[in-house]
């Protein structure tokens, strides 16, 4: 009897370990991260754009594909000064960890606007990325579009509105216009009760409400992961 009792109780304890599992591995829905099949191609020098607000071209609240990849996204509200924090924040974690040789944001912004003043404003947006590339002679272009970057309402504690964020980056080759690697990041913080699928998020923000520039730093540490491979300093330590 003693054993049967140790054993239904091992048989309910790996059934908890087994959903604690599921949850845990269910829960990074929000990032997704592709790659292209192509032949492995090492980036020396990278040119970092400055990241787009494609809700102040679109509208909020509308169904739009993103210019690079195709993927529709529903725009939303985009906080004042959210494409420099994200420029800012892409360029500082890519410097951080030292894979490439980085062309700033700042740097293409004068080069961007000399493209769009001339013939290259009638390109498209993945040639106009390629044009701009080119002129930096850089192997290869990380473009960035923010769709929705709403902050939070209330407190860390009681949020009467959560806070929303969904942006796009690539990876794009200069020599052909190839998107190599793209990484997405759709979010919108919901409250434990509601999904727990967010399980290990819910922990490691110890039970608190995120703002959205801290939701986007996640984010953006999460993608950047792969992004790594890459760089020729990272194969050539």
């Amino acid at each position: 009897m003693l054993m049967l009792k140790l054993n239904a109780k091992k048989i309910r304890l790996h059934k908890y370990f087994f959903v604690v599992l599921l949850l845990l591995t269910a829960c990074k829905t929000n990032v997704v991260v592709t790659e292209s099949s192509d032949t492995p191609f090492s980036v020396e020098k990278l040119l970092i754009l400055p990241v787009r607000d494609m809700s102040a071209v679109y509208g909020a609240s509308e169904s739009i594909r993103c210019p690079v990849c195709g993927s529709v996204v529903m725009t939303g509200e985009v906080a004042e000064g959210a494409t420099e924090f994200m420029s800012d924040s892409l360029y500082s974690a890519l410097k951080s960890k030292g894979d490439f040789e980085l062309v700033s944001p700042g740097q293409a912004r004068g080069i961007l606007s000399k493209l769009l003043s001339g013939d290259a404003g009638t390109l498209s947006e993945r040639a106009l990325l390629v044009e701009a590339g080119q002129a930096l002679n850089a192997d290869a272009v990380l473009a960035g579009y923010i769709f929705r970057f709403r902050e939070r309402i209330g407190t860390r504690y009681a949020a009467k509105s959560p806070a929303s964020v969904a942006f796009d980056i690539h990876l794009i080759r200069v020599a052909d216009g190839r998107v190599l690697w793209s990484g997405q990041f759709n979010e919108t913080q919901k409250a434990l009760s509601e999904n727990f699928l967010h399980l290990e998020t819910f922990l490691k923000r110890k039970a608190s409400w995120v703002t959205a520039r801290e939701m986007a730093q996640a984010g953006l540490e999460d993608i950047l992961q792969s992004l790594s491979g890459f760089g020729v300093r990272n194969e050539n330590p």
